[in-house]
């Protein structure tokens, strides 16, 4: 009997998927267009998988983590309109920056996590100025502020780590 993988389920749902797509483009059924963001999901899912199969290659982690946020944006913009991308585009950069957080969540790369909260800090920034108000440009001052403020506070934490670690010795 042969062993049931992730690889096959997913190879399993791609199949279905081209059928439906295939049905829909010869007019059998309608509305599966719709669907089309489960493919970058899938991808993401993909990757993910070779990361934690693999554990070595923090790339694989962004890439799943990148695409599959990514695809569910779309399916948002897909269910909704998506003329609101012109007010929303900055969900790009705060996905970017979870991005990075997840990758400091399993990498604990200091870097990864200054850059996720300067990203979030901008990306909502940009989404308070474009949605909200114009007006409201200086929040993006404030915010760039504030992620800088945590950043100096994680450095500040980690210092005292660090001396606390060569004191024991």
């Amino acid at each position: 009997m042969s062993k049931v993988t992730s690889f096959n389920v997913i190879a399993v749902i791609l199949i279905v998927l081209g059928i439906v797509f295939l049905l829909e483009n010869f007019d059998i059924i309608s509305g599966a267009w719709l669907l089309w963001p489960i493919l970058p999901l899938i991808m993401g899912i993909g990757f993910c998988m070779l990361f934690f199969k693999t554990r070595k290659d923090l790339v694989l982690l962004g890439m799943g983590i990148f695409t599959g946020l990514n695809s569910l944006f779309f399916f948002y913009l897909n269910f909704t309109r998506w003329s609101l991308l012109a007010y929303l585009w900055p969900v790009f950069i705060v996905i970017i920056g979870i991005t990075f957080l997840v990758c400091f969540i399993l990498s604990r790369k200091r870097v990864l996590l200054y850059l996720s909260v300067i990203l979030m800090a901008l990306g909502a920034s940009f989404i308070v100025v474009f949605a909200i108000a114009t007006m409201l440009w200086p929040v993006t001052l404030v915010l760039a502020g504030v992620s800088f403020i945590i950043i100096s506070i994680f450095e500040r934490k980690g210092e005292a780590k660090g001396a606390k670690s060569v004191k024991k010795r």
